[in-house]
C-alpha cells in the first residue's frame, strides 16, 4: 500500500500495531497518549513514523515501550517494529512487579512481628503521605534495622 507521496506505508509497521491495539480499545489517539504519559503529537508520529516536518521519527526505547504498554502490545514486539533492540525491555524497569503477592506474603509470614509491623511501615510510607514530624523513609528503615540487630543477638545469645 502507498501513500499520497508515494512512500510504502508498511515501511513503519510499529504505527499500524499500535493504531491498531489503539482501535480496539476504542480510544482515540488523545486517550493512548495520556495512558503513555505523553503528548498527542508524540503518539501520532509513533503512528506514522513521521515527525511534523515530514522526515523520519526515530522515538527511543522508553518512548516504544511505554506505547506499547498502553495499549497491551508486547513491548519486545515494538521495539523489533521499531527496529530496536528488544533485550532494552526489563519489565521490573518497566514498572512491572518482580515478585508475585504469594511470594511476598510467603516472605512476610517468616518475620518475626516486630519485623512485619517495620515492613508494614515502610509500606505505608511508599503509599501514604507522611505527616511533617515523622522520621525519613531511610531513618525508620535504619532504626528497624538495628531493631533487628538487636534481636538476632538475643537469639544467639539464647541458644
Amino acid at each position: 500500500m502507498t501513500g499520497r507521496d508515494g512512500e510504502d506505508k508498511t515501511s513503519w509497521p510499529l504505527g499500524e500495531v499500535l493504531r491498531r491495539a489503539r482501535d480496539d480499545k476504542g480510544w482515540s489517539q488523545e486517550d493512548a497518549a495520556q495512558k503513555a504519559r505523553f503528548s498527542r503529537t508524540s503518539w501520532q508520529q509513533l503512528e506514522s513514523g513521521r515527525r511534523a516536518d515530514r522526515k523520519p521519527f526515530r522515538p527511543k526505547a522508553d518512548t516504544v515501550i511505554n506505547a506499547a504498554l498502553a495499549v497491551d502490545v508486547d513491548p519486545r514486539e515494538a521495539l523489533e517494529l521499531a527496529k530496536l533492540d528488544p533485550t532494552r525491555y526489563e519489565p521490573a524497569r518497566a514498572g512491572r512487579p518482580t515478585a508475585t503477592v504469594t511470594e511476598v506474603r510467603e516472605l512476610v509470614m517468616r518475620l518475626t512481628e516486630e519485623q512485619r509491623q517495620a515492613v508494614v511501615n515502610l509500606i505505608r510510607s511508599f503509599t501514604e503521605p507522611a505527616p511533617p514530624s515523622a522520621p525519613a523513609t531511610a531513618e525508620a528503615y535504619r532504626h528497624n534495622s538495628v531493631l533487628n540487630a538487636r534481636k538476632r543477638v538475643r537469639d544467639v545469645d539464647s541458644d
